[in-house]
């Protein structure tokens, strides 16, 4: 066992049954407990840290006993975490013992793969080759070139399983900490993952001084006029915001389609009376009929009126190109305010307002304020042109049973 790898074909020789054995055994395993919430400690992922061990092993001259005892410790590194997430260390070490009793290995190798592998949860076998090997595998798998491909992933299984639940820059925060503590050991991965990873810092460095330019550009912490709402918004405030401007949208909705009724509804009334009036012999007969007539006429033609006006559409304009670029920026969620403005002027404002989280939220409180102030206008119309034809309804229904009878 202690010839060196130092090419693929010697590697093939190298591999023997039993870390096939292994990966079939881990993949029952993994069949077994189907916890679909691990989404990033995967069967997949555990293989793809095999590979790795025997790449960076043949890259770097490792022996066939180094190469075995981190293959196989990284094929149960993710085994554990199928049944105790939070610790799961303890269930990866008995999994592992119980396939290499099966398998009959030496006391003195068992121990030197359990070791390495207990090693993998606690840092303490990175003295060791294959705890070096086993490490900077892993690594390479976690914070390669996948690592922004596979962060959402990560991220989604902390919150599945671990409840725990991180903001976008809280998220952010924690890569970059991952990232800045961790460290490869072998000349391999040293070459060639350590500036992806440093690629990875940069990129995360640029995002994070990004969102603190947008938050205080003027190095005030956000603390600006409309500090009611403060620098980042709340689940609860996204939620409120969400709900209010759905709910404000149907109101309207409700409001168009009750407007639409009335107006239907009093337009037919009306052009049917205008066709009783027009009718010779019955006011010839009885010209009594004419006063429950003209009644429903007058109240029919005032609800339409009311009705019209609350589906009448308004477009107030508060800002143009001569508005102050303070006032402006203020009101910019409304068509009828920034259509007003040239493309360039838009675009400038918007870019301003995108970079005050302040300024955005606040748009958005005041466009719903807006919002609220359009549906009392339509409903107090509604409400008027409504109660105008219950009233004209009724008085032309009993005064005409009354003319009918008399």
């Amino acid at each position: 066992m202690s010839r060196e790898l130092h090419s693929p074909s010697e590697e093939i020789i190298a591999q023997t049954d039993i870390t096939s054995l292994a990966q079939q055994y881990v993949l029952n395993l993994f069949n077994q407990k189907n916890d679909a919430r691990l989404v990033f400690r995967t069967y997949r992922q555990a293989m793809e840290v095999v590979k790795m061990v025997n790449s960076l092993a043949q890259a770097n001259g490792s022996t066939e006993t180094e190469w075995e005892t981190a293959a196989l410790a990284g094929s149960f590194c993710n085994v554990g975490y199928l049944f105790d997430y939070q610790n799961p260390e303890p269930k990866s070490v008995e999994r592992a013992e119980k396939f290499l009793d099966a398998h009959h290995f030496s006391t003195d190798r068992k121990a030197h793969i359990i070791s390495t592998l207990r090693g993998f949860f606690n840092d303490q076998s990175l003295r060791t080759t294959e705890g070096q090997l086993l490490s900077d595998a892993v690594n390479a798998v976690y914070f390669g070139s996948s690592f922004f491909e596979n962060s959402p992933l990560m991220r989604l299984e902390q919150e599945l399983v671990a409840n725990r639940h991180f903001g976008k820059e809280e998220w952010e925060q924690f890569q970059m900490q991952q990232l800045l503590n961790m460290r490869f050991f072998t000349a391999h991965a040293k070459l060639n993952y350590e500036p992806i990873v440093a690629t990875h810092i940069l990129a995360l460095k640029e995002r994070l001084d990004k969102r603190k330019e947008r938050i205080a550009p003027d190095g005030t912490h956000g603390e600006k006029k409309f500090q009611g709402l403060g620098r980042r918004l709340s689940p609860g405030a996204q939620t409120f915001f969400r709900t209010n401007y759905r709910t404000h949208i149907n109101l309207s909705a409700i409001a168009d389609n009750k407007a639409h009724i009335m107006i239907s509804v009093n337009a037919i009334l009306i052009s049917v009376l205008i066709s009783v009036i027009t009718y010779r012999n019955m006011t010839e007969t009885n010209p009594a009929v004419l006063m429950p007539v003209v009644i429903f006429l007058v109240t029919g033609l005032s609800s339409l009126i009311f009705a019209v006006l609350a589906a009448r559409p308004k477009v107030t304009s508060l800002i143009n190109d001569a508005t102050p670029i303070d006032d402006a920026k203020r009101n910019l969620m409304f068509f009828g305010n920034f259509v007003a403005l040239k493309p360039e002027r838009y675009e400038e404002l918007l870019d301003e307002m995108f970079k005050d989280s302040d300024l955005l939220y606040g748009n958005m409180a005041r466009d719903l304020y807006n919002l609220g102030k359009v549906l009392d206008r339509k409903y107090r119309f509604l409400s008027i042109s409504y109660n105008i034809f219950m009233v004209g309804f009724v008085a032309t229904v009993l005064l005409f049973l009354v003319v009918l009878f008399s």
